[in-house]
């Protein structure tokens, strides 16, 4: 009896990854490919136009996932220099993500998404140089403002 049951246990576990194996996603990894590289695209397109001086651009991050048969989510994070006052490099990493619908087409054999909202998530600012910032206003040394003030010291009297 006991191998009656493994048999069958063993041909259901067969038949059930077989039919995950040759499943086909709505979504191919083609289609994944040909987004992450659209949107990369985008993104430099996006910081050449708002911000002209910003250089080195590097994406960090950028991976997308099926949220339906309709429906994309994709998240990225990049990161670029940009020159500020005097000589001073400022680093800025920006994450986010976007969401993607599935455009109707008349060609049955090519996808069109449509980008439909992209929102930032975290924006992190990175300076090459410190500054010192003090709380009257004055421009001192870093070392001496981080300095605490020597205490006064008394020497306790004794009587004879």
């Amino acid at each position: 009896m006991k191998k009656i049951v493994s048999l069958g246990v063993f041909i259901a576990a067969l038949i059930w990854t077989w039919n995950v194996i040759h499943t086909s996603e709505a979504i191919g990894f083609e289609t994944h490919s040909g987004i992450q590289m659209q949107l990369a695209t985008i993104i430099q397109n996006t910081l050449t136009a708002k911000k002209p001086d910003a250089k080195d651009l590097v994406i960090t991050r950028l991976w997308t996932e099926s949220l339906g048969d309709n429906k994309v989510r994709a998240i990225f994070a990049f990161k670029f220099s940009e020159p500020v006052i005097e000589n001073e490099i400022l680093e800025q990493v920006i994450e986010g993500e976007a969401i993607l619908y599935r455009k109707p087409s008349e060609d049955p054999e090519v996808d069109q998404w449509e980008l439909q909202s992209v929102k930032t998530t975290n924006d992190i600012v990175v300076f090459s140089e410190g500054s010192t910032i003090t709380a009257d206003g004055s421009d001192e040394d870093t070392e001496s403002a981080l300095q605490p003030e020597p205490a006064a010291t008394t020497t306790p009297e004794t009587s004879h």
